[in-house]
């Protein structure tokens, strides 16, 4: 299936230039730079209203919600009609906006049979702005709206105020690869190999614990090298505790670094 190859990006805070703006613009840049057409959308304009999951269950027949909603109306025709999807999102309290998941859901119930969106190539971002807790969780649930929808997800990217500059140029390779994807659908031959191709995608199979440690790691490479390196050790150490069988351990000793390296990072960022 060929695509028309303009990538939209979608915005899903309701903070129209907050950080999830920054870095979807960031991977719209780099689509930019490989020559692809593009497009910002402020999902916060166009408020999807909630699924009423109807009964009888016609809308995946009309592929129309049986309600008058136009803001999916308009949502839901620019991703059908794109050539790439860039999906950003805050995460509050561990999970995606509501804003991303009204969309999904209600995509859900009227595409998700018909599954028009086979081999879409997207790109998922998640801020986790504030303490950076659910950096990953943020993540799944616009990971789990892609396979279900039979999209060619690329490698996501979890974000946290910590590791935000580098997020800044790694939204932009991204942006550049998707780009590239966007001329040519690639659906899946089958089941089988969708199911294989997310189970390979990085972060996603990640454990709490493991998210935990992810975040720790990312606030002590936000820090000065002098500054950052005891905190390191202390995640070396949590490694041997893990590795001991001891997690409970191993997850204490994360959690001190992380909250020694925010109270270092927190001090740093304000002498700037």
């Amino acid at each position: 299936m060929v695509a028309n190859g303009n990538v939209i990006g979608l915005i899903g805070s309701p903070n129209r230039d907050g950080r999830t703006n920054q870095l979807v613009s960031a991977a719209l840049k780099g689509a930019a730079r490989s020559g692809a057409p593009t497009e910002l959308i402020q999902m916060a304009d166009h408020v999807v209203a909630a699924c009423k999951d109807c009964m009888p269950w016609v809308c995946k027949e009309n592929l129309k919600c049986t309600y008058e909603d136009e803001a999916f109306e308009f949502l839901s025709q620019k991703v059908l009609n794109c050539g790439a999807l860039i999906l950003g999102t805050p995460v509050y309290w561990w999970d995606t906006s509501g804003l991303v998941k009204y969309l999904i859901l209600k995509m859900f119930r009227v595409y998700a049979s018909s599954a028009p969106l086979q081999g879409l190539s997207a790109f998922g971002i998640a801020i986790a702005g504030g303490t950076g807790n659910g950096l990953v969780s943020g993540l799944r649930p616009v990971y789990h709206f892609f396979q279900m929808m039979q999209m060619r997800a690329i490698e996501p990217l979890p974000v946290t105020r910590f590791n935000f500059d580098i997020a800044l140029e790694r939204a932009e390779e991204r942006g550049e690869e998707i780009a590239k994807m966007a001329l040519q659908r690639a659906p899946f031959k089958g089941l089988e190999e969708r199911l294989l191709w997310y189970d390979a995608l990085p972060y996603l199979g990640l454990s709490r614990a493991e998210e935990r440690r992810l975040l720790a790691d990312y606030t002590v490479q936000g820090l000065r090298s002098n500054d950052g390196a005891p905190l390191a050790l202390g995640l070396a150490r949590a490694d041997e505790l893990a590795a001991a069988g001891k997690s409970l351990d191993a997850l204490v000793e994360i959690t001190q670094v992380y909250d020694a390296g925010a109270k270092a990072y927190d001090a740093k960022d304000s002498k700037k």
